[in-house]
């Protein structure tokens, strides 16, 4: 009989611990920029400015999409820690789109 070697289990662990750290770093980005947003707006109408809301607008998005991205990549790496099953590879090898 073949044995099979588990030479990818070292690698397991520590993708995993990569996908805790992207997923908590992109909620912590995604609830900070929210915070700050809302901070933003509450300082700008108690003074009555809408400068610094125009200002900050640009950076929150582009911020809120970078959390929203490694919340995904977080999230993709902790539950496909060794990526496509052999059976997923074969399928989309097979299929009419190669």
């Amino acid at each position: 009989m073949e044995e099979e070697t588990d030479t990818g289990s070292p690698a397991r662990p520590r993708l995993k611990r990569v996908g805790r750290i992207l997923f908590i770093s992109g909620i912590a980005i995604v609830v900070g920029g929210i915070v700050l947003g809302l901070s933003v707006v509450l300082v700008a109408a108690y003074t009555g400015s809408a400068i610094i809301v125009s200002n900050y607008g640009g950076y929150v998005i582009l911020a809120l999409l970078l959390g929203v991205l490694l919340v995904l990549m977080g999230l993709i790496a902790l539950i496909l820690p060794g990526g496509f099953s052999k059976d997923a590879v074969w399928a989309m090898r097979i299929g009419p789109f190669r």
